[in-house]
């Protein structure tokens, strides 16, 4: 066999072997290509629903909310205004709407909204109204206020609110997923002055500001008196001052 003719051999043998061994590596990569492309879509993000960028793998599960709607989980003795019937009711301070329980029929009900309808305590003496008001952003609402002052000329609510926190995602092995949790906000306060709005106050300014020609008459009797307006009592007494000078 001449030189040229024996690299020829040489170089169509090492090609076969070649091609023989591409066969075999092309042969495991399809055949393991299903499983390949079942991990890529197990393991494909699902978005939730939820905040921008949140997202879950199909492993994982929602997680049930912490903590409560509720200002005081347990249904309380009250009286509705228009019935002279003792109900027990708990107000969902998220949701703003009281429910009322019948243990006797082991069901609850929804109190429908009637504007002007009041709730009162019978343990505690308080009371909530269902008021026409405008919110810290001036939109107009309707829903239940705590009634702090109801003088004739001067009316103090107070709303108590409860959010939802968002929960968060664990998004890798060293972080830890977090349950959304409904939380006590800062209360409101709203203040009506004779036949006028019922409109949100954030401070002692915005109180002085609703009688006009006597704003500084207001402020200095606030400051006097170191009046928190946060505190029941203080916008009692702030109220009853209101009515003299009005």
């Amino acid at each position: 066999m001449s030189l040229q003719n024996n690299y020829i051999w040489h170089f169509n043998f090492n090609n076969i072997n070649r091609m023989k061994k591409f066969n075999v590596v092309a042969g495991i990569v399809m055949a393991f290509s299903p499983l390949f492309m079942d991990a890529q879509i197990n393991q494909t993000p699902l978005n939730t629903g939820g905040a921008r960028g949140q997202i879950i793998t199909s492993a994982e599960k929602p997680m049930a909310a912490v903590g409560s709607m509720y200002i005081n989980e347990r249904y309380m003795p009250a009286k509705v205004s228009g019935n002279e019937q003792i109900v027990l009711v708990r107000y969902n301070a998220y949701s703003d709407y009281f429910e009322m329980s019948n243990p006797q029929e082991g069901k609850t009900m929804t109190l429908p909204k009637q504007p002007n309808v009041t709730i009162t305590m019978s343990a505690t003496g308080e009371v909530y109204s269902l008021q026409q008001y405008k919110n810290e952003e001036g939109e107009e609402t309707m829903g239940y206020l705590n009634v702090i002052s109801d003088s004739p000329k001067v009316k103090i609510f107070k709303r108590e609110r409860i959010y939802l926190q968002p929960g968060k995602i664990a998004d890798n092995s060293y972080s830890t997923s977090k349950p959304a949790t409904y939380k006590r906000a800062d209360d409101e306060f709203y203040v009506k002055i004779n036949d006028g709005e019922t409109v949100f106050v954030s401070g002692k300014k915005d109180v002085a500001n609703l009688v006009p020609g006597k704003s500084k008459e207001v402020l200095d009797f606030i400051k006097k008196n170191k009046l928190d307006l946060e505190k029941a009592t203080d916008l009692q007494q702030l109220s009853g001052y209101l009515q003299t000078i009005l």
